[in-house]
């Protein structure tokens, strides 16, 4: 027996065995993105230069200098600096309006009695001065409310004092301030068990706003406990503040396509969040990632090493919200022929250490989209290609293509795939006016959010690096898809389609296996209702792809292939519901439900097609915030349905009026697709209501 030959032979058919082993346990073990195109990305962007722009912008919170103010930010003469340097010349910045802002000046709080001790300084940490506080310069006793409730704010005396509290100083300030108070300390943190040091970003309001001095818990707990041994302890407050008019300023590039006449891909991240909070992860690592995702591309590009797309990829760099909403009313004509939108806010966390993950928030069913399954595909990708797998111990214990940073961790990819999630600067894009359909990246849970924490010590170059890749590959991807490609997208939408259709029909089955009485029909009607609801998204998801290659009749049939698929799939999930419910029946030892008995209500609501008009993009932004008063009072709730109501909106508005713009959902699919998604859905005769007032505003038309 040939002992050596046979044990080559076994270790060749072990090894074999593994890298079968490794396709079979890789879950998603496949891109949409050319292999060689992925390489390219992960090779040429660097989570530590990301890294190194977020040093150079955000080192630590500090005062802002008044110049700032008068002309170009710091923040925006850097981004528009990088990407010159970059060699992408159209960089610039644009003013999109005025705004007025408070800023801190100087502060500084001594106990002069019985001690002289300095206790917090503005310039030694800007946080420590609560923003919107106003000018003071007063000697006080400290006076110890707790958590500044009724009961202990009346057992105090506070006139002429500073009050120390342990709660946040916007709650109790105006109520210490009417007893009395000249002044508050709070050591409020959201955190303090995680972060001892750790000052919140906040601040004060009210009609007769004083000032606020924010202490860590770590000095707040020493003072707190000094008061209550009965130390009458007397302080030296010092603030100076001002209001600053300035700019809103909006750095910007373009990286064109190679038809200048094509859709475009839009990148956002906010640059400033307000004037005064300077955060390293929150969002100065979106911004510097941003600045990594368009060098990348950029000299990929030009190198000829990545085939340019057709489509043109544009970036913003932007106050949150208070600049994005301007820059969209003053861009309709780019927003008209911009396919998406990706968000990056917070992309930079360390993500072990913070027992976080990277979240992906796809859009609501108001927005159905592709980019949603583009971006979650990267996602399963970077997540099985980042780790490691038993079957491959002994053979090959790597990652299978690892994206790791020079300084940074080599953790796997820990990320999560989550429902809508609003709150930034991708809202305004995916808003009824706007009509954009936007994602947020995302990492989350942070330990260190809104507070003076935010530090670049908390970042991990090589989850930036991820972040980079991620982005890039998700815009490349639709800036560059062909006809071939699209049917690649249609085939990923599709499989992802029947997986979410299934989960759903599982979910209520569960929730039908456990109900009785009224509670059981209720169930069985709401599972057979979910399935209509996602089927109408998915085939409607579908559909948006054929604006990748609208002439193709290849493409749109092959969709309406895939469409039939799913109506197939919809039917089978029906009759595991119908099959349930029969054998939960049994069970109970009731009759079978022979039929869902649609309501008079829903009867009538399965009828009417509601369809935006062509107000509502001429309108842009903010569209349902243009409705007179007198509308939303004559068409708001009935008193006895509960609903929740403001000016403008139901408490899901904007979902409801999106889920009009193809005027193909009947009132009832819209109710059924808003109770699909939220657990707190509108009623259907406050959606009418809702529907009838957006008539009569010039907004639908059924």
């Amino acid at each position: 027996m040939n002992y050596k030959r046979d044990a080559i032979i076994f270790v060749l058919t072990w090894l074999a065995f593994v890298a079968n082993g490794q396709n079979y346990t890789t879950p998603f073990n496949h891109s949409l993105l050319n292999e060689t195109y992925y390489d390219l990305l992960i090779g040429e962007s660097s989570g530590d230069r990301a890294y190194h722009y977020i040093i150079d912008i955000a080192p630590y919170e500090r005062d802002r200098k008044h110049a700032d103010y008068q002309g170009l930010f710091m923040e925006s003469r850097y981004v528009v600096d990088k990407l010159k340097g970059f060699g992408i010349q159209n960089a610039k910045t644009e003013r999109v309006g005025k705004t007025k802002t408070w800023d801190g000046i100087s502060a500084s709080l001594w106990e002069v009695s019985p001690k002289q001790v300095k206790i917090a300084d503005y310039q030694d940490l800007a946080a420590i001065l609560g923003q919107g506080s106003k000018n003071a310069d007063i000697t006080a006793q400290l006076a110890w409310i707790g958590r500044g409730e009724a009961h202990e704010i009346k057992a105090v005396d506070l006139k002429g004092k500073i009050a120390v509290t342990e709660a946040a100083a916007s709650r109790v300030h105006d109520k210490a301030v009417e007893a009395g108070a000249v002044g508050i300390i709070s050591y409020y943190s959201p955190r303090p068990l995680i972060d001892p040091l750790q000052i919140p970003n906040s601040g004060i309001r009210g009609q007769r706003p004083t000032f606020c001095f924010n202490l860590t818990p770590r000095d707040g707990y020493a003072l707190r406990d000094r008061l209550l041994r009965g130390e009458k302890i007397t302080v030296h407050a010092k603030v100076e503040t001002m209001e600053e008019e300035t700019d809103i300023e909006v750095p910007t590039c373009l990286i064109p396509g190679t038809d200048p006449n094509a859709e475009e891909v839009i990148f956002s991240a906010h640059l400033f969040e307000g004037y005064v909070k300077l955060g390293a992860n929150d969002n100065i690592s979106g911004s510097a990632a941003l600045l990594e995702v368009a060098r990348t591309l950029n000299n990929l590009f030009d190198s000829g090493k990545l085939p340019r797309p057709k489509r043109s990829i544009r970036f913003i760099w932007v106050p949150e919200f208070q600049g994005t909403i301007p820059w969209a009313k003053q861009n309709k004509e780019i927003l008209d022929r911009t396919l998406c939108n990706i968000n990056l806010d917070m992309v930079g966390l360390w993500l072990s250490k913070s027992g976080s993950f990277y979240c992906l928030h796809r859009t609501t069913m108001g927005n159905p989209h592709y980019l949603n399954d583009v971006a979650e595909s990267f996602y399963h990708y970077m997540g099985a290609t980042n780790k490691s797998f038993v079957a491959t111990g002994m053979g090959r214990p790597d990652a299978l293509k690892p994206v790791y940073s020079l300084t940074g961790s080599q953790d796997p990819f820990y990320y999560s795939i989550n429902a809508h999630y609003g709150y930034s600067d991708h809202e305004v894009f995916s808003d009824w006016g706007v009509q954009v359909p936007g994602v947020i990246m995302i990492t989350w849970p942070d330990n260190y959010y809104h507070t003076s924490g935010d530090r670049p010590s908390i970042c991990d170059p090589t989850q930036l690096h991820r972040a980079i890749v991620l982005a890039a590959a998700t815009a490349y991807t639709i800036a560059a898809a062909d006809e071939n490609q699209a049917l690649a997208i249609a085939n990923e939408v599709a499989s992802n389609a029947a997986k979410r259709m299934s989960i759903k029909a599982n979910d209520d089955l569960t929730l039908l296996y456990q109900t009785t009485g009224e509670l059981f029909t209720a169930s069985y009607k709401k599972a057979k209702f979910n399935q209509d609801a996602l089927l109408i998204n998915e085939k409607a998801t579908l559909e948006s792809i054929l604006e990748l290659a609208p002439s193709s009749s290849l493409l749109r049939n092959h969709i309406a292939s895939l469409q039939n698929t799913l109506q197939e799939k919809s039917a089978s999930n029906h009759k595991e519901i119908d099959a349930a419910m029969k054998a939960r029946a049994t069970v109970l030892k009731i009759v079978p439900i022979k039929r869902i008995e649609l309501t008079e209500e829903e009867k009538s609501a399965s009828k009417i097609f509601p369809r935006s008009t062509a107000k509502v993009k001429e309108t842009g932004y903010g569209v349902l915030r243009s409705i007179p008063k007198e509308l939303t009072e004559k068409y708001k709730p009935s008193p006895k349905t509960g609903g929740t109501y403001t000016r403008t909106t139901l408490a899901h508005g904007d979902d409801i009026a999106k889920l009009t713009v193809s005027g193909k959902n009947s009132i009832l699919d819209i109710k059924k697709m808003q109770d699909a998604q939220f657990p707190d859905a509108d009623k259907l005769e406050d959606i009418v209501r809702f529907l009838e007032m957006l008539k009569e505003a010039g907004l639908v038309t059924f």
